[in-house]
């Protein structure tokens, strides 16, 4: 069963299998996170040539990319071969390889789901491969929702109280306190729902010194 999980891409290694507009566009998104890529390609297109990444020019057919996967932490199969990606799959899977399979999402490891921020969140949908378009277009509902609601404000009160918190109390159990008080206290719940940023912000400040000092107290 596949998870969700948010990794820090700057320490991934990722192979690309493909130079066409998926592989592209994988190239692209995990480049501009901070990963190091490797494309291994017959042809790459002009837009994956510019982005500076890795790339290794070769027919794939006659090529032996054991110690490519070796060296990566995931592998993204993006070739248009149906008899190609089935070979790059069976070679990654027998080393043990986390794929990401652009041509079979029933066989893939790694999911690369629609993404957006929205509101301070990052906002991620997929449908593994079932319904790709509803599940780009549902991002937009999700958005008009959350902008439409009080999620935003509540975000924007509750991280800086959270900054202050970190900085006035050290133990973290008093904290997560701190953090569950404030969405059982009333007063902050109301100033949260008609809209009073300020008056929120007071209520939580109020929490946050009551806290500290019990704390201190014990």
């Amino acid at each position: 069963m596949r998870i969700p999980l948010w990794i820090e891409a700057a320490k991934l290694k990722v192979l690309i299998f493909g130079g066409g507009s998926v592989g592209t566009r994988r190239a692209k998104l995990f480049a501009s996170a901070g990963a190091s890529v490797r494309v291994i390609a017959k042809e790459v297109s002009g837009e994956l040539a510019s982005l500076g990444v890795e790339t290794i020019r070769a027919d794939l057919y006659n090529y032996d990319p054991t110690d490519d996967i070796k060296w990566a932490d995931i592998v993204v199969i993006a070739v248009d071969d149906k008899k190609l990606a089935d070979m790059l799959y069976k070679k990654a899977e027998s080393l043990g390889a986390l794929v990401n399979d652009a041509t079979d999402a029933e066989r893939t490891h790694v999911v690369v789901p629609y993404e957006r921020r929205i509101g301070g969140l990052r906002v991620a949908v997929t449908s593994e491969g079932a319904a790709g378009t509803p599940a780009r277009l549902s991002l937009d509902v999700i958005e008009e929702c959350i902008n439409k609601s009080w999620i935003p404000r509540f975000y924007e009160i509750y991280s800086q109280l959270k900054k202050e918190a970190k900085k006035e109390i050290p133990d973290a159990k008093t904290r997560l306190r701190f953090y569950e008080a404030l969405w059982q206290d009333e007063t902050f719940k109301e100033c949260i729902m008609r809209g009073d940023s300020a008056g929120a912000l007071a209520r939580g400040r109020e929490i946050l010194k009551m806290l500290k000092s019990l704390g201190h107290e014990t």
